[in-house]
């Protein structure tokens, strides 16, 4: 515990720390998952109810809540974002979990924050409510996004349909990323989360007894024989240069009950990451060519049928604005703990459909204590992810930092 060095983090925040971690801990016990959060809006207005100079917006469910601070004088307008849905994931019940040592696991059933949205939104309340006790310094407006869907449902591109970016000169965003150490920040220029495809492929024909194949056309052969030969997609029709990941994650065929009948349908789902739209476009024609010509190699019975579907863009931190972000960290990050060029993920984001409408960046705040990090280090999406809270320290502060170095 004390490997992490908070010195650099200003004394109104570290005043504020406890609270911040009854936040925290209040949203991870009460996780909503999906694209409308209801019970953490309301938690998140009431930390706003009645302050002056605040005003809160709250429009279609899907697009969140937004919570403006006006500063003392006019001038432009400058976003942060949080996200706030779970998972669709069972929090872990073991005993050295911290959030079962401290008695804030998750009260639902399989709901659970287990990608650090609970963080984000603390953080944001947190930077909100120390903007607000320095808005004469401000010149300009804050304005905290809190956004429904990020996983998977697109909340941001609603976020910005609602018109909440339109008045906006840049907007900022980070993520808790256990893989880098409670102090640490990682940010680069340009494309750093991959864009999303998902796809759903059908194979449907004739089915038949085991004992007679050739009377069948084999959907489950068929199917695997396309996911195989899939593979071959990122091996070797794009280059070794660019970027792609193609990963099936469910497959469905017949009945176990069954073993003795050829299924009529088989079905597998799964996503395509990729690091620009050329190479989307090169995946996304090599699937479908591929989807084709594999099933009827296996039977000129087996009929595909696919649904593919780009869920988000690639997230691109803009230029500009990341020289800035370097310059501003670098004030309080020290430099063995700030990568300006930390290594892009195949993780998607829609916070890419903000970056997409106005410039911005998003950055990463490390989680783990140093002495923790290695390849085993519990990551994002598992049911016994859990990170060290004091990241919640840096988070405001970076957004301090940001908030007074464009609008003072």
């Amino acid at each position: 515990m004390n490997s992490v060095d908070t010195s650099v983090i200003d004394q109104d925040i570290m005043d504020l720390f406890t609270d911040l971690i009854k936040m925290r801990r209040h949203i991870h016990a009460h996780p909503e998952v999906g694209p409308v959060q209801p019970e953490t809006v309301a938690y998140v207005k009431e930390q706003f109810d009645g302050m002056e100079h605040v005003n809160i917006i709250e429009g279609e469910p899907t697009a969140g809540v937004v919570v403006d601070i006006s500063g003392n004088s006019s001038g432009p307008t400058i976003a942060f974002r949080a996200d706030m849905d779970a998972l669709d994931i069972s929090e872990t019940t073991t005993e050295t979990h911290f959030p079962n040592q401290m008695n804030f696991r998750s009260k639902y059933d399989n709901k659970m924050h287990a990608c650090g949205h609970d963080l984000h939104t603390a953080i944001l309340i947190g930077f909100g409510k120390i903007i607000h006790q320095h808005r004469d310094r401000l010149k300009g407006k804050i304005r905290l996004l809190f956004q429904p869907g990020e996983e998977g449902y697109a909340g941001g591109k609603q976020m910005v349909k609602a018109g909440y970016l339109d008045d906006v000169l840049t907007v900022f965003a980070l993520h808790c990323w256990p893989d880098l150490a409670v102090g640490q920040v990682g940010f680069r220029d340009g494309p750093f989360f991959a864009s999303i495809d998902y796809f759903t492929v059908t194979i449907s024909g004739i089915g038949g007894h085991g004992a007679a194949p050739e009377k069948a056309s084999d959907q489950l052969l068929a199917m695997s024989r396309i996911i195989n030969d899939l593979q071959t997609i990122v091996s070797r029709r794009i280059s070794g240069l660019d970027h792609a990941v193609l990963s099936v994650c469910y497959a469905n065929a017949g009945s176990y009950d069954a073993p003795a009948v050829i299924p009529a349908t088989a079905q597998f789902r799964g996503s395509i990451r990729a690091f620009s739209s050329a190479i989307q476009d090169t995946v996304e024609a090599e699937f479908k060519n591929i989807c084709r010509h594999s099933a009827s190699s296996v039977h000129p019975d087996c009929n595909v049928a696919i649904e593919y579907k780009r869920v988000y863009p690639q997230t691109v931190n803009d230029s500009r604005l990341t020289r800035k972000v370097a310059e501003v960290f670098s004030r309080f990050i020290k430099k063995d703990n700030l990568f300006t060029d930390y290594k892009p993920t195949m993780g998607g984001e829609d916070f890419s459909f903000m970056t997409e409408k106005v410039p911005g960046v998003l950055f990463l705040v490390g989680g783990s204590l140093p002495e923790n990090l290695s390849d085993k280090t519990v990551f994002l999406h598992n049911p016994s992810f859990d990170v060290d809270e004091r990241l919640i320290l840096f988070g405001v502060q970076a957004f301090k930092s940001l908030a007074f170095e464009l609008l003072s």
